[in-house]
């Protein structure tokens, strides 16, 4: 995100103290809260920008899982390495470099979240999936990928169930939901 953008980033922050999302458009444009498009969403509790998934097709279609994979440690292709858009490849590292390579709401350095980043998202309430669907539209109640290996070993990898909250640790070799991340700081 350029600089000009972010000063009018903080200079409408500042002006809806109350706010804590902001819908971002697919070229890094903030937009009204009432706008029914948009393709990331900025939290400013956190100053982190998330990307949104779709219901097409494609890249951030919201029906994507993807095995757990650094480009070291995890799968590269497995089992279940074969259920994103293209059908192959279908892990954690290729999304996060296929997702940079569009430079989707003019960021080019998205990554995989935290574990406490991820948790940050859930909203505890009585409905599935527990998010504001509001700002995060698509949402599945299953498991999400974060960046945080859990501490039995190699093969785990800590993931956000949003349909009851919390934490699972699961083999690097089933699949999982993916939302990426980029930091504004």
């Amino acid at each position: 995100m350029n600089k000009f953008k972010l000063l009018i980033f903080f200079i409408i922050l500042s002006a809806n103290v109350y706010a804590d999302f902001f819908k971002i458009s697919k070229s890094g444009n903030i937009l009204h809260s009432n706008s029914d498009k948009w393709s990331c969403v900025l939290d400013s509790r956190t100053n982190l920008i998330w990307e949104v998934k779709g219901t097409e097709k494609g890249l951030q279609s919201n029906n994507n899982t993807y095995t757990w994979f650094d480009g070291i440690h995890g799968i590269e292709n497995g089992k279940f390495s074969h259920n994103c858009f293209k059908g192959e490849n279908c892990n954690s590292n290729k999304y996060i470099k296929d997702l940079n390579k569009t430079y989707l709401c003019g960021i080019y350095q998205w990554r995989l979240p935290t574990i406490d980043e991820l948790k940050s998202l859930i909203a505890y309430r009585d409905v599935e999936p527990l998010i504001d669907v509001r700002f995060f539209p698509n949402t599945k109640a299953k498991t999400y990928w974060t960046s945080t290996n859990a501490s039995e070993g190699k093969n785990i990898a800590l993931d956000v169930p949003f349909f009851y909250g919390g934490t699972v640790g699961s083999d690097k070799s089933f699949d999982s939901h993916i939302r990426a991340v980029y930091n504004v700081d």
